[in-house]
């Protein structure tokens, strides 16, 4: 379910660069909004690469405010999708033609980069660098987006950028690829030293020794670096391999063993270490390491005949491998922390310092997994978490593209296939992400990962029936419940209420709530569907509270607060949320059909009527369309000249105003609404409709967008919310 829409600028704190000063005055001007978007139908990433071995809150705190900031506070926060404008330098007198040239470039590089197409914001501001060499924010800013882009020009502009982590880090790899390992180990000893450094750099540098046949001195450098207590195990990895490609077995065999009792659970360890058994004649014991990840991570599940078959296949042949795999190190660590949970919070309070140390760290992740493909363009596992990124920023045609990449022969192929379908689905690519699927279960009809996803597809498409029995089967074959299994209970129940049964619908979501009892999405829909049900208003009014108090900056969720509390005649109070639910969503169709109720009740009958009218431009889904169809039609029969003796108001028109006051807003509600408009006084009705006959969750289905009139984009979502 979508949370509100906002914008921000370019990150720009601690930096030695000029880009900096210019951004953050260019922030002070003004700001250019852009999308954000959380991640919605995404999540093999975050559980198929994830590293068991590092995460602590001490880590958390030395490598995010002592590191990532420093180092990339002049990388533009990709997460938020927004571009700072930028000033244009005067040219020469009489070079109208120039100048005129330098705007057009500027300005688009400037549009591309607030819409997250970092190839084209990387050619154009190339263009303005030439056209105004000695204005140095635009070669930088050409130099930061060819990085975001993967474009080959990093290397070439990292020569014209002042000495820096990044700059060196860029040449650095360029070496390497080129196999100048001399060239590569001076440059990444040039780097100025902080705590990423003292991180990557022991790996980097253990490696370009590799390159040169100077085995003994690249396990040298990694030496102290393996009594680290948080990544130890990782270093000793390296070193195996790098004993095991100078031809050392003996030494690799001992290194390995060792990392095999210190290491973690990411699943580039998992591979180099089964890899290793298997070779050790140990074969059942590494595919019951591989089992046991699997077990952990379901989503594996479709890959674990691949897995298997690869356990001769090494996974580490080159110098250049091993170094990606230092930047791939950094990009976990930091995938892990953006995907954690945020620090408590009371109701209406915000962290402005932790979602801006999160949205730096999605930018550095960013950089971290390009630098990795820039030495290994065959790192799935770079590809996966880089994807992911892409996705989060809503950039799917970009995460397809950087999973278009991976070779059909690799182990992780068919976890890649899925994840194609699943971005498919949230291009509206329907049909092909159903083809995907299916292709994907003929192989595996055992998968239940594969069933949840089909359930999914077939639920964004309004198959209900047939979504209902892919989740019941994905159901079937889960076992014991669990975990994130509550997801898969949703939707089936989504289905079930689709379909016209309430009954076990209702049963499904109290079966997840008791599973996943502070999920605000899963509290959300239960409450909203019990309202249109008739089902214990109050009951459902309680779940809805607790939900917005979970998430007090949801729109959506403030939308069913408002309109449970309209249904229950506390007409004042559901207006006033209604009105900010409308603000935060300004295009969602079932928020401005609630709107337009609540101001029909409250006497404002234009302002209804202008409501009804939006909502039926955002394509409604059919159930509500039905409903602002019927509402405008009611409207209009009364504006006439001579209305019908026995009109009958539609259901949700016949709100009667509670007589006595209802129970305070809760404090996140109260506090985000104090813009709203006060209601006017309610006009008179009959009686209160909870009770009444109401389509079964009349909310879009997962991953139907509402667009705007003009086709241009998505429009404030309203989805049911399913296995994701």
């Amino acid at each position: 379910m979508d949370t509100s829409r906002t914008g921000r600028a370019f990150a720009a704190t601690g930096t030695a660069t000029g880009i900096a000063a210019d951004i953050a005055a260019e922030v002070a001007a003004g700001v250019v909004t852009g999308t954000v978007r959380p991640r919605g139908i995404w999540h093999r990433a975050a559980h198929t690469l994830d590293s068991g071995f590092m995460l602590s809150s001490r880590f958390w705190r030395l490598a995010l405010l002592g590191a990532v900031v420093p180092l990339l506070g002049i990388i533009p926060n990709r997460e938020t999708r927004a571009a700072a404008p930028v000033s244009i330098p005067h040219g020469p007198a009489g070079t109208p033609t120039v100048t005129q040239s330098l705007a057009t470039n500027v300005l688009v590089a400037t549009v591309a980069a607030s819409e997250g197409d970092n190839a084209e914001a990387a050619r154009t501001f190339t263009r303005a660098a030439q056209l105004a060499p000695s204005y140095r924010p635009f070669v930088e800013r050409a130099f930061l987006y060819s990085i975001l882009a993967g474009s080959p020009d990093a290397a070439r502009l990292a020569r014209q950028q002042p000495p820096g982590v990044v700059p060196e880090l860029v040449m650095g790899n360029a070496a390497a690829v080129a196999s100048d390992w001399a060239g590569a180990l001076s440059h990444y000893e040039k780097a100025p030293d902080d705590p990423i450094m003292r991180i990557v750099r022991p790996l980097l540098r253990a490696w370009a020794l590799q390159g040169m046949g100077r085995t003994d001195d690249a396990l040298v450098a990694l030496a102290a670096a393996q009594a680290d207590h948080l990544l130890g195990g990782y270093y000793t990895l390296h070193a195996a391999l790098i004993a095991e490609m100078g031809g050392q077995v003996m030494r690799a065999d001992t290194l390995y063993r060792r990392a095999l009792d210190m290491s973690g659970g990411d699943l580039f360890t998992t591979r180099v270490l089964t890899h290793w058994l298997y070779r050790q004649g140990k074969a059942a014991q590494a595919r019951d390491m591989i089992a046991a990840k699997i077990a952990a991570m379901a989503a594996l599940e479709p890959a674990r005949p691949a897995l298997v078959a690869a356990l001769g296949r090494p996974v580490v042949t080159s110098p250049q491998q091993g170094m990606a795999q230092a930047y791939g190190l950094l990009a976990l660590l930091m995938d892990q922390q953006n995907n954690a949970e945020p620090p408590p919070s009371k109701p209406g309070e915000d962290h402005p310092a932790h979602d801006h140390d999160i949205t730096t760290l999605r930018s550095t992740e960013q950089m971290m997994l390009r630098l990795s493909l820039m030495l290994d363009p065959a790192n799935t596992e770079a590809r996966i978490l880089l994807s992911a990124l892409f996705h989060a920023e809503d950039e799917n045609q970009q995460a397809i593209d950087v999973l278009a990449e991976v070779s059909p022969n690799d182990p992780m192929a068919v976890v890649i296939r899925a994840e194609e379908g699943e971005l498919d689905m949230a291009l509206g690519h329907r049909a092909e992400a159903e083809r995907i699927i299916r292709g994907l279960l003929r192989d595996a009809p055992a998968d239940r990962t594969l069933w949840c996803d089909m359930g999914d597809i077939l639920l964004g498409q309004g198959k209900w029936r047939e979504a209902l029995s892919a989740y019941t089967r994905a159901l079937a074959l889960s076992g014991t419940l669990e975990g994130d299994d509550w997801r898969v209970l949703f939707g089936q129940s989504i289905a079930y209420d689709r379909v016209g049964d309430w009954k076990h619908a209702k049963a499904g979501l109290m079966q997840a709530l008791r599973m996943a009892p502070n999920e605000a999405e899963l509290l959300n829909d239960l409450g909203y569907s019990m309202v249109e049900h008739g089902d214990d208003p109050a009951t459902a009014q309680d779940y809805l509270r607790r939900a917005l108090a979970l998430s007090p900056d949801d729109g959506q969720i403030r939308d069913s607060v408002g309109w449970v509390e309209l249904r229950l005649g506390h007409v004042g109070e559901g207006l006033v949320l209604l009105e900010r639910a409308a603000e935060q969503l300004p295009q969602d169709p079932a928020i401005n059909y609630h709107l337009g109720v609540a101001y029909w009740v409250s006497g404002r009958r234009l302002e209804a009527v202008n409501a009804w009218q939006d909502a039926a431009q955002f394509h409604p889904d059919p159930p509500d369309q039905r409903k602002i169809a019927a509402a405008l039609a009611y409207a209009t029969s009364q504006a006439a000249a001579h209305p019908p003796a026995h009109g009958v108001a539609p259901a949700d028109l016949r709100i009667t105003p509670s007589p006595s006051p209802s129970p305070s807003p809760s404090p996140a509600a109260s506090a985000s609404a104090t813009t709203s408009r006060v209601a006017s006084p309610p006009a008179s009705g009959s009686v209160p409709a909870v009770g009444e006959a109401a389509s079964p969750n009349p909310r879009p289905n997962p991953d139907t967008k509402a667009t705007a009139p003009d086709g241009s984009g998505p429009a404030g979502d309203k989805k049911d919310g399913a296995h994701k």
